[in-house]
């Protein structure tokens, strides 16, 4: 007698069933990884483009700024300047790099502007536009920190610390919030701004060195 062993096509024997499910299971494995590589890699392009945008127009802006303008308070993070922006029309800026509430890692690169008479004192009431120009600034936080400006003297020496110039503080009354202490005004004929602008783990930074046109009183 003839035993015939019959096969019948109605479903998977569970052993075809494992071997598909781990061939599928390493398929999306490998997509699904590849997938994740390539949207870090966009968000790390992404964040670097912005710090480089950050920072190339800051230096931009704030170089042409300086270099038509008068030192009224010189410090490492803050600079208050005086500039002409019409035939009777001036201006008070104060340009400066914060830190931020601990635990931040980033700071802020703040410009802030009042309209002023040619003497620098600003009218009462007067509000200040505030202007971040960049939320990822890391000057006050590298290690030692990264003064956002360095001043020169006419002979190409580095300018020391001395106390707040007489009659700065009393210009204008929004510079109560600028800190005692800096730089001999008088002095500056050369300024070195450096901006550093992070993205990711990464920092972008870069530095002008920008001759004064006019000459702080």
């Amino acid at each position: 007698m003839t035993t015939t062993n019959v096969r019948h096509d109605g479903g998977f024997s569970l052993v075809e069933m494992v071997i598909v499910m781990a061939l599928l299971g390493t398929t999306l494995a490998v997509v699904f990884g590849a997938v994740n590589v390539l949207t870090l890699s966009a968000s790390t392009s992404t964040e670097e483009s912005a710090a480089a945008r950050d920072l190339s127009y800051s230096m931009e802006l704030l170089s042409k700024t300086l270099m038509g303008s008068t030192v009224l308070y010189a410090g490492d993070n803050q600079i208050v300047v005086l500039t002409q922006v019409g035939s009777s029309a001036w201006q008070v800026s104060s340009i400066t790099a914060t830190t931020g509430v601990a635990p931040a890692t980033r700071g802020q690169l703040i410009w802030e502007r009042w309209s002023t008479d040619a003497s620098g004192t600003a009218q009462n009431g007067v509000s200040p536009i505030i202007w971040v120009m960049s939320d990822r600034n890391m000057n006050r936080y590298t290690t030692p920190p990264t003064a956002l400006f360095t001043y020169y003297t006419s002979t190409g020496a580095t300018l020391t610390a001395a106390d707040w110039i007489s009659g700065a503080g009393a210009q204008a009354p929004a510079f109560t919030a600028v800190p005692m202490g800096g730089y001999t005004v008088t002095g500056i004929t050369r300024i070195r701004l450096h901006i550093m602008s992070a993205f990711n783990a990464g920092v972008h930074d870069d530095y002008r060195d920008i001759v004064l046109r006019l000459v702080g009183s």
